[in-house]
């Protein structure tokens, strides 16, 4: 039971009845013992996940997906202004596909050597935490699509990285760095370390802590 320590003062009429005071004495106490829902029930990286959808309607989210992550429905809904701002610019497509766990480079056609045309952009984006397939190309255009200049065309480009360690017993080698050239032989289980990228080819970068050997 409620213990009462102050006087209830009811709202209603004089002629009210015992049992619509009772009531109106319950609903009074239950609602002065719940949690203060502000301010986390408006920021969409805090607040019920319920209520991200709502959010996500009342900041005007147009690229909307049921089917996305909890944590990428709460960076859409939390990104919504900024997005909505910088719509069209390359600061626009990286903070939306960001919400994705993607990381992106933009290079618009006055960059490019041979363009296929004006206002075309080239995409490399990088999926972080999950495999690229099928469904999730298809899902980073879609948001790309949102985003983007309606004058734009675009090139999506998935790069596929991955960490790699590699080691070498008598590996003859031969580098350029910078105007340098170096060649000679790695000495027994020469550790490597370093990353491959692969978007339509195969970039390797390698560091080690051999002792280079004859200088040319």
């Amino acid at each position: 039971m409620f213990e009462v320590t102050e006087p209830f003062i009811s709202v209603q009429p004089e002629n009210r009845t015992l049992i619509e005071e009772s009531l109106e004495y319950a609903w009074h106490t239950l609602l002065a013992n719940q949690r203060d829902p502000f301010p986390e029930l408006k920021q969409p990286r805090l607040t019920s996940e319920h209520f991200v959808s709502l959010l996500a309607g009342e900041r005007g989210v147009t690229d909307w997906r049921p089917e996305d992550s909890l944590e990428q429905q709460r960076k859409t809904a939390d990104n919504a202004f900024e997005i909505h701002r910088k719509a069209g610019t390359r600061h626009g497509l990286a903070v939306a596909m960001d919400a994705l766990d993607c990381d992106i480079e933009v290079t618009p056609w006055y960059q490019m050597d041979a363009p296929p045309g004006p206002y075309h952009i080239e995409v490399v984006a990088w999926k972080r935490n999950e495999p690229v397939n099928q469904k999730a190309a298809k899902r980073m255009l879609t948001r790309i699509e949102n985003t983007k200049s309606e004058r734009d065309t675009v090139d999506l480009i998935l790069a596929f990285g991955l960490d790699t360690g590699l080691a070498f017993s008598g590996a003859y080698f031969y580098t350029i760095v910078g105007d340098e050239s170096y060649q000679g032989t790695m000495p027994n289980d020469a550790w490597c370390a370093g990353g491959s990228y692969f978007a339509g080819g195969m970039r390797m970068v390698m560091s080690t802590d051999i002792t280079l050997g004859a200088r040319t």
